[in-house]
């Protein structure tokens, strides 16, 4: 869990914000049962916290290899991304479109644009929800 929350603290500093400044943040070394597949973070209402998945591709790639030291940099901000597409939820409720805009006028002020392949592929997901919400409401809804 060291290098978790060692990619945790890479991204509040690429946010240039504070633990404190977020809802509470738990590390889960692997996912619960109930989430999505490839789920990096997800929220709980009912606890008012962002989990975020230890394991997860985008959390190991953020880490350093040292204490104190962070990862690919672009793992690190799609990371800071994540943080805030799940603030989002917490602050405005479960509709995925608008959190997803959010994390991506995020990752524009990260400098990470469109042109980018941190970028296309958070388009992508939102794409890939958006399309299985349609698909499937209820099962996607019970996440949040």
């Amino acid at each position: 869990m060291l290098s978790a929350a060692s990619a945790l603290v890479c991204a509040l500093a690429a946010l240039n914000r504070s633990e404190g400044s977020l809802p509470p943040i738990e590390i889960l070394e692997t996912p619960p049962p109930y989430v999505s597949v490839g789920t990096e973070a997800f929220v709980r209402q009912s606890t008012g916290k962002i989990y975020v998945i230890a394991s997860a591709p985008v959390m190991q790639q953020a880490a350093g290899n040292r204490p104190g030291e962070c990862g690919d940099i672009y793992a690190v901000k799609k990371l800071a991304s994540i943080l805030i597409h799940e603030e989002w939820h917490l602050k405005h409720g479960p509709d995925e479109r608008r959190a997803y805009e959010r994390q991506l006028v995020a990752l524009q002020q990260l400098g990470v644009g469109p042109g980018s392949g941190v970028y296309h592929d958070v388009h992508q997901s939102m794409l890939w929800v958006l399309k299985q919400r349609k698909r499937n409401p209820v099962t996607l809804m019970a996440e949040r």
